[in-house]
């Protein structure tokens, strides 16, 4: 029997509006793309390797980011707290698996370039984060 059959409570009954997770984080894909253009005339190894380290960075958020924003409300509490713990583990194994595979199977490749990328698309995303919460403006 699922948490809400028991409460008797709808899934779509509550009021904390998602993030624009879509928007963000295809913002942050079309960053990194536009970069990763930028920099082909440059070098083409350091043009993918933006990419790569980009995409290591968003594809594991964009997975959190779907299963912590399943459930919300007071009446969901253990199943925001289970997401939540879901997503947490699912991100961070998703990207030791997406950093052992580039490892492995991309030759060759600027590795100072990918983490760049990386570490820039991470703060990107906490800049965005901040920015949508309003927490900006408190700091």
């Amino acid at each position: 029997m699922t948490a809400e059959n028991e409460r008797g409570i709808s899934r779509a009954v509550h009021k904390i509006s998602r993030p624009p997770i879509l928007r963000i984080y295809g913002f942050q894909c079309a960053l990194v793309l536009l970069a990763s253009v930028i920099l082909i005339p440059l070098d083409k190894v350091t043009a993918y390797s933006a990419v790569i380290g980009g995409m290591i960075s968003v594809v594991p958020n964009v997975y959190f980011a779907r299963q912590v924003f399943r459930y919300t409300g007071a009446a969901f509490a253990r199943e925001v707290a289970r997401s939540f713990y879901r997503g947490e583990s699912g991100k961070f194994v998703t990207t030791l698996a997406l950093f052992a595979a580039t490892f492995v199977l991309v030759q060759p490749l600027q590795v100072f370039v990918l983490f760049l990328a990386y570490l820039s698309v991470m703060l990107l995303n906490a800049v965005m984060l901040a920015r949508y919460t309003g927490l900006s403006n408190r700091i």
